[in-house]
């Protein structure tokens, strides 16, 4: 177990798609903190006709509490910014299909005992990926306000529960991709399935079912993106932008989610497709 998970970790760092997914998040971090340093042209797309009233003394206080919670959080949080779920999700889509595609998997689950290894590593593998890249992210968080010249204050309290729901979030992604992967041995439907798990596709499912009115409960109120996305943490825009009064943007937001309740519907994701990807790689047949 030990030689194939470290085998697993050399391939991963010498996976082009994990450093390309680092690169593409870090490049649209550095567009919005420049974005973000013009204050005036983002208060006038919530606010119209605000530029007129943002006087150099309350740019400069408004980019005072841009913080690090501000910049971490934005590719979160906010409607339509799931980029960050979206490129982990396309690489391990890539990454977990490379050994169907190749063939090697097929001679490498008749070992025995290889099955749950290969699982086990993968799991594993994943998340180091996760937490490398949220660890990188963030070091790049820093390095902007440094740019700005605020203070880099990171509140673990406030940013621990917000990580945790957003690392459980991903691992359940992966789960299903690797679900997907293990019942197709097809690179093409894992990457399918990621952009519509990652980018919240389903969500018109969601709306439709809880329309027609069949369930006790709204789905849309359970969906594992949906409440990913209303995840807050105090000092991002999104929270900034509600306690500022902004109703127009408080209910595009549609209000924050409980994060134990993302915890354990993205929990509870987790554990159902893991349970399901080993009874696969039990039962399905890999050597046809």
């Amino acid at each position: 177990m030990r030689r194939y998970f470290l085998m697993d970790m050399r391939r991963l760092f010498r996976t082009r798609g994990f450093y390309i997914a680092i690169s593409v998040s870090i490049f649209f971090l550095s567009i919005f903190a420049l974005a973000s340093y013009y204050v005036t042209g983002i208060a006038e797309e919530f606010v119209p006709g605000s530029e007129r009233m943002l006087n150099p003394q309350l740019i400069s206080q408004a980019r005072a509490q841009m913080t690090f919670n501000f910049f971490f959080s934005f590719f979160f949080s906010l409607p339509g910014m799931r980029m960050l779920h979206m490129l982990l999700s396309l690489f391990a889509a890539g990454y977990l299909s490379k050994e169907h595609q190749s063939g090697y998997l097929k001679n490498m689950l008749s070992l025995p005992g290889m099955r749950g290894k290969w699982m086990v590593s993968k799991t594993l593998i994943m998340l180091l990926a996760t937490l490398i890249f949220y660890a990188v992210f963030g070091l790049a968080c820093v390095l902007v306000l440094l740019f700005y010249g605020n203070p880099v204050v990171i509140k673990l309290p406030e940013l621990a529960p917000f990580v945790l729901g957003q690392v459980t979030v991903e691992m359940a992604l992966y789960a299903v991709i690797m679900l997907v992967v293990m019942l197709f041995q097809s690179k093409a439907a894992a990457v399918v399935v990621a952009l519509i798990l990652s980018l919240n596709m389903q969500a018109l499912l969601y709306l439709l079912i809880d329309w027609v009115g069949i369930l006790p409960i709204k789905l849309t109120s359970y969906g594992m993106m949906n409440l990913a996305a209303k995840a807050q943490m105090p000092g991002s825009m999104s929270s900034l932008m509600s306690g500022a009064g902004m109703g127009r943007m408080t209910a595009v937001i549609g209000g924050s989610a409980d994060p134990g309740l993302l915890l354990a519907v993205a929990g509870g994701v987790l554990i159902i497709f893991l349970l399901l990807s080993a009874l696969s790689l039990r039962k399905v047949d890999y050597k046809g």
